[in-house]
């Protein structure tokens, strides 16, 4: 949501903050971020190839918002769309993300165990 004066609003920062690979759509959450984009120069949101390019123009609406991509949620403290998407910034507020794609979902890894130094030894003896 932005504000009357074309600002992000706070509950908008922290929506964008949150963002949780596991709970989150990756592709609703990128509609969300360029819906919220608000300035001369409209992201470009590439879903088939999995890149977003934004630039904020200097403009403190959209600073705030890659401050908020930057820091993450208050409480976890990981910024996990920054952390697992963001590619390049370069100067003058640019920004690229790629490999924008959904985290693969699995199972538990309770009482899973990676092969032993020993087994792959021996799978490739067999091979």
């Amino acid at each position: 949501m932005i504000d009357h004066d074309g600002y992000p609003t706070e509950k908008t920062l922290e929506k964008l903050a949150s963002f949780d690979p596991i709970k989150d759509d990756v592709y609703e959450f990128v509609e969300y971020l360029c819906d919220n984009w608000v300035n001369g120069f409209p992201p470009d949101w590439n879903k088939e190839e999995g890149t977003l390019k934004i630039s904020t123009g200097g403009w403190s609406g959209c600073e705030s918002v890659i401050s908020a991509l930057r820091r993450g949620h208050p409480i976890q403290k990981i910024p996990w769309f920054w952390t697992l998407y963001w590619y390049q910034s370069r100067r003058g507020g640019h920004y690229e993300f790629r490999d924008i794609k959904p985290v693969k979902k699995s199972g538990s890894c309770v009482g899973a165990s990676a092969p032993s130094p020993a087994g792959i030894v021996q799978e490739k003896e067999r091979e």
